[in-house]
């Protein structure tokens, strides 16, 4: 009883399970979103990257980051930014789908990651130096981490949707077309 009562006050662990619930539950939106069927292997392998992989990870690379870029005037926060973007971001990324891919069973477990990763990087990039230059900026530091976990669940969205798009399909950009043809009132994928 006291090891699971020290688990459950460890940060690590705090941070790794609510991670794990911001992918699965936006997996679960993204369903919605798409009047898709429920899909509980897709929400358990969304789950099982936010708790295994992306929630523990990021919460020892965080704390390499401060070590590396100590400090936190905006000037070294936007330092972390980049930083972040230009190391742990690609690999974060890559990561995403060859993990998923993984636990999917699937054959070549690089396939997706060659296709999507530069495209889902790209948007990212777009997503997180705007929303960490605000954060940083406009943001008190006491309602930061408020901030990021609702970026981070637009993030998990955004990566939810990239990864039911179908190879060579990744533009973000509507797809006009095939909106004009779909009946009124359905949702295009």
């Amino acid at each position: 009883m006291q090891l699971i009562r020290r688990i459950s006050r460890s940060h690590l662990f705090r941070n790794a399970v609510f991670v794990g619930a911001v992918y699965a539950t936006s997996e679960c939106l993204q369903q919605k979103t798409y009047g898709e069927k429920r899909d509980i292997a897709k929400v358990r392998r969304m789950a099982i990257w936010g708790l295994v992989f992306n929630g523990p990870g990021n919460y020892g690379w965080y704390k390499v980051l401060d070590r590396m870029v100590p400090g936190h005037c905006v000037k070294t926060a936007l330092k972390k930014v980049l930083v972040e973007k230009v190391t742990i971001s690609p690999v974060w990324v890559c990561s995403f789908y060859v993990v998923l891919s993984m636990l999917e069973g699937q054959p070549d477990i690089f396939s997706e990651a060659k296709e999507k990763v530069v495209p889902t990087y790209l948007v990212g990039l777009s997503f997180w130096l705007p929303a960490q230059a605000l954060n940083f900026v406009f943001v008190p530091r006491v309602y930061r981490v408020a901030y990021v976990g609702v970026a981070g669940f637009v993030w998990a969205n955004i990566l939810c949707y990239m990864k039911r798009q179908r190879l060579n399909e990744t533009s973000v950009e509507p797809k006009v077309a095939e909106c004009q043809q779909a009946p009124p009132n359905t949702l295009v994928t």
